[in-house]
């Protein structure tokens, strides 16, 4: 089977025909990014093609959809893709394409520039009905990467978000890994990218009981939590334990039983990387938390954030930042350096801005917005550092110190889109809708998608409205 790739002519049509579908028979499978199916099957009939909901002989090109993978809600490859692969297999001349080359065929480019755009944590948590704060959890272990950072500002790729979404929540709702890993080979056969899907398969799957060993350590990645070390040689590797009267993957299984967990001496004999996580987090228990590490502390901060204890994370964060000011000057009275300055790990900037969501989480919004100043003061082009103060002074009606937050942040990167996105959302607060205009059109340029998309779009067509018109 191939993929949109061994076409060509796909990518290098012109457009000069207004029916570039004519005599094109074409059906979708999975979610689309840029439109629901519907408005799909309508283009097809526009640009001079024929739309279908199932496969058939008949068919001429199947859509792949870009929002996820193309899998059933059981875990399984969708039934268009399997019958397709079959019918191709049988000698039938069907066409597999993704949805951003059949964007750019019929000549919806700015569609497609908009599923292939980067996205912000808060406009992915907008887009995909995620908490930013698990976007964030993501990042940190490794199981979505920034395709680049801007000033501390990560940017992600929708699709590899997206990715990781559909397989937590098939995780979530009971299917099996077995299932998810054989759909991906599966589809791999027909489509390209499957491979990190598989690597984010490996993260998501019984995360407790995986093992990152790097220079500095054992590392669970889903808390990113350090663990006591064993003693083995240093050496950057991952092991997935399962349990042996468990399959692999198996999201069913009582994961609270560590009866068969082997020791730490058995678990050395398995090879130099497969440890115990159960084992070793008993030992981190077991320590005196005065023997706690400052990334120890930091760590287990996000982890109970994560987990909505936002009190316990708030000392957790302290206790973190207790420990980096006393090994980095700051119990002396001078500033803690940030990490790119010292190598101090974790980075004190970031300290206080996990601290500061925790505080207002917590409903201690002035003490938020401290810990936001202290972030800034570590580190002054920290972007979402401004981009919260400002978000905050705005929410407690300091109009003046939110405005200068927020042009702050846009004054570091005049492209950020949740900076934007605020100081339009302020300006029309403060009654200053002229000038709000013009920061809504902006914002329109770096984010074209969802609900703050359309009110936007909504605030430009009431201001062209209200806009006399010229007479002579």
């Amino acid at each position: 089977m191939t993929d949109s790739t061994e076409f060509p002519e796909l990518k290098n049509t012109e457009l000069n025909s207004s029916l570039p579908l004519s005599g094109e028979c074409v059906t979708f499978t999975g979610t689309l990014a840029s439109m629901v199916h519907r408005e799909a099957a309508a283009l097809v009939e526009t640009h001079g093609g024929r739309s279908v909901q199932s496969v058939s002989g008949a068919v001429t090109m199947l859509v792949v959809g870009e929002e996820g993978w193309p899998l059933e809600e059981d875990g399984e490859a969708s039934q268009k893709l399997k019958l397709t692969t079959q019918l191709v297999a049988d000698g039938a001349e069907i066409r597999v394409v993704s949805e951003s080359d059949w964007l750019h065929l019929i000549g919806l480019n700015e569609r497609r520039d908009e599923i292939q755009r980067s996205y912000t944590p808060a406009m992915l948590s907008r887009l995909l009905n995620v908490p930013v704060g698990i976007i964030r959890r993501w990042d940190r272990i490794g199981l979505i990467k920034p395709v680049r950072r801007i000033s501390r500002l990560p940017y992600f790729d929708y699709r590899e978000v997206a990715s990781a979404q559909r397989l937590a929540n098939l995780l979530n709702e009971g299917v099996r890994a077995e299932t998810l890993e054989r759909s991906l080979v599966e589809l791999s056969m027909t489509l390209t990218g499957t491979d990190r899907s598989l690597a984010q398969l490996t993260l998501l799957v019984q995360d407790e009981k995986i093992v990152l060993r790097d220079a500095h350590g054992v590392l669970n990645p889903r808390t990113g939590q350090r663990l006591l070390d064993f003693g083995v040689e240093p050496q950057l590797s991952l092991h997935v334990e399962h349990d042996s009267n468990q399959p692999a993957g198996d999201a069913d299984a009582d994961e609270g039983s560590d009866a068969d967990e082997p020791t730490a001496e058995q678990a050395y004999d398995e090879g130099p990387i497969a440890i115990s996580i159960v084992e070793a987090r008993l030992k981190l228990d077991d320590r005196s938390m005065q023997e706690w590490t400052a990334d120890e502390w930091f760590n287990e901060g996000c982890r109970l954030s994560e987990e909505g204890a936002f009190e316990s994370a708030v000392n957790a964060f302290r206790n973190c930042l207790s420990l980096l000011a006393t090994s980095s000057g700051g119990a002396s009275g001078e500033p803690i350096q940030a990490v790119e300055d010292v190598g101090v790990y974790p980075d004190p900037a970031d300290v206080h801005f996990h601290l500061a969501d925790a505080l207002y989480r917590a409903g201690k919004t002035e003490a938020a917005i401290e810990r936001y100043h202290c972030a800034i003061e570590s580190a002054p082009d920290f972007i979402e550092a401004w981009t919260q103060l400002g978000c905050l002074q705005t929410e407690c009606e300091q109009w003046a110190a939110a405005e200068e937050a927020l042009s702050t942040a846009i004054k570091i990167h005049d492209s950020n889109p949740d900076a934007l996105l605020h100081y339009a959302q302020l300006l029309d607060q403060m009654q200053r809708g002229d000038e709000a205009i013009g920061y809504w059109e902006k914002y329109l340029r770096y984010d074209s998608r969802g609900p703050w998309a359309d009110h936007a779009r909504g605030r430009l067509d009431e201001a062209a409205k209200a806009t006399p018109l010229l007479t002579d």
